[in-house]
């Protein structure tokens, strides 16, 4: 067990000790029964006195997440969190894997992997899964693209991509960037990804390491969290008002050490749905050049966006606002368009642009070609905004119905904000009721979402969660709420 401390943070050793620990538990990667090192070991390991040793198994035990039994040693206890039955084939009752647990690891922990609806049984009704319900997506263009490619570009089958992407391809999604979102991005500034999280990884890979410090919105995307962690960087969280990430923290945070970058999805945040304002957009970016500081912005929800509840239009991306070539843009295609194609694309600038491109040819080689002309025809197409435009027709008559719902059928002490776009939505409960706790209870009626505290990069707040009303049929979503609807009131009065 590889744990990072930084001696020089201002977060306890223990508390750091603590809290890695905590999430691989958390996570799944350490499982329930799991020898942990004995104090002693621990202490040698980390070069940590006993005392913060024991200190750190005393926090855990008090956590619920270990159990120290005399004579034999320190335990990964019974997690709250238990999986559905018969997902798994049963452990029998001496692994042979068991020598495995000897062999050291870099994995600090793996949040959205361990709450992934994927691995739950399909009769699941899902909602925590972001993506499009396939019966809403363009089949249709996309069949007519792939048969294009197949007569047009059969030569792509065998041949690999450049690192950056194919030309035509990238001239096609540097124009479609400029229609949909008014942003100048020319295709010499664009590396195709294979999703957005491909993006975070090589923005962490190049530009973070130990004792280089992100600062994060909070809560924030799960998967963004688990990349940063994996870095072994210092993720600094910073709280959200309602027009986004502070400044306020921000500036306060540069004037006691260096920040080195900013991670932030400025439009319908991950997970709670805010806007950024335009002014806090502006003053973010005169933060980061006035400290030298890069920002990852990520921008995968603006074509989720349909006039309403009081909002005309969306403030701009960052990187439009963007002049000096310190935004980092990411931008994924799977929240409006088809999850299982896994494409996205990264932009940036100058030798920032020139280090990632080194490192996506590091990572695999470039993106493969065949899929990307396999598209050239549907981000070309006109009949793509007008699927975007019906898409989002067809989703303000679903935030019609979710809003409807929860304010009929919800006890109104939880709360949630107001949609106006994107995907999901973030339920507040009271703040002694943890969504972790109901996550069993949920499956035994067949619903799934994901609990608030996956969300954070360090110690959770455990009274929210977040459900995704995009990815279910128009059968299966008013049944989803109401499921829910009822857990959730049923927790509250069972509160003692």
């Amino acid at each position: 067990m590889n744990i990072t401390v930084n001696r020089h943070s201002s977060v306890t050793i223990k508390e750091q000790v603590r809290l890695e620990i905590a999430q691989r538990i958390q996570s799944g990667l350490l499982e329930e029964g799991h020898l942990l090192p004995s104090v002693r070991q621990l202490s040698s390991q980390l070069h940590i006195s006993l005392v913060t040793a024991h200190q750190v198994y005393q926090g855990l035990e008090k956590d619920g997440l270990i159990d120290a039994i005399r004579g034999k040693g320190t335990f990964v206890k019974k997690r709250k969190i238990t999986p559905i039955q018969n997902t798994q084939p049963p452990h029998p009752a001496l692994p042979p894997f068991q020598w495995q647990l000897s062999i050291p690891d870099y994995l600090p922990r793996a949040s959205y992997w361990s709450h992934s609806a994927v691995r739950l049984p399909p009769e699941i009704l899902d909602l925590s899964t972001a993506s499009i319900h396939h019966s809403l997506l363009p089949l249709d263009l996309l069949q007519d693209s792939i048969k294009h490619a197949l007569s047009k570009h059969t030569r792509s089958l065998g041949s690999y991509s450049p690192y950056q992407g194919d030309r035509e391809f990238l001239e096609a999604i540097s124009h479609y960037l400029f229609t949909q979102s008014g942003l100048t991005l020319e295709p010499h500034r664009l590396i195709i990804t294979n999703g957005t999280q491909q993006g975070l990884d090589l923005f962490a890979r190049t530009f973070l390491g130990p004792g280089d410090v992100i600062a994060m919105e909070t809560p924030c995307f799960s998967s963004a969290i688990d990349t940063f962690r994996l870095s072994r960087a210092t993720i600094q969280p910073i709280p959200l008002d309602h027009d986004g990430m502070r400044i306020d923290i921000l500036e306060e945070l540069a004037s006691h050490g260096r920040l080195k970058a900013i991670y932030t999805v400025p439009t319908f945040q991950n997970p709670t749905g805010i806007i950024m304002s335009y002014r806090r957009r502006k003053e973010i970016l005169e933060f980061a050049e006035a400290n030298n500081i890069l920002i990852l912005e990520d921008d995968p929800h603006r074509e989720l966006f349909s006039a309403g509840n009081g909002l005309k239009k969306l403030p701009p991306p960052l990187k439009s606002l963007d002049t000096t070539g310190r935004v980092i843009y990411l931008k994924g295609f799977s929240k409006f368009l088809f999850p299982g194609l896994r494409l996205g694309i990264m932009a940036a600038d100058g030798s920032i642009y020139n280090r990632l491109l080194a490192i996506k040819s590091i990572a695999d080689l470039g993106s493969p070609l065949w899929l990307q002309k396999a598209l050239l025809l549907l981000f070309t197409s006109p009949h793509l905004t007008m699927y975007i435009k019906s898409l989002n027709q067809t989703l303000a008559q679903r935030r019609e119905l979710v809003a409807t719902m929860l304010s009929r059928e919800l006890n109104p002490v939880i709360y949630y904000p107001q949609l106006a776009g994107g995907m999901h939505l973030w339920l507040t409960l009271p703040p002694d009721l943890a969504a972790d706790d109901l996550i069993p209870a949920a499956h035994q009626r067949g619903i799934h979402f994901l609990p608030g505290s996956i969300f954070y990069p360090a110690e959770p707040e455990l009274n929210h969660l977040r459900i995704c009303w995009t990815n279910l049929s128009n059968e299966d979503l008013p049944k989803a709420l109401s499921l829910l609807c009822d857990l959730l009131n049923r927790a509250l009065t069972a509160k003692p």
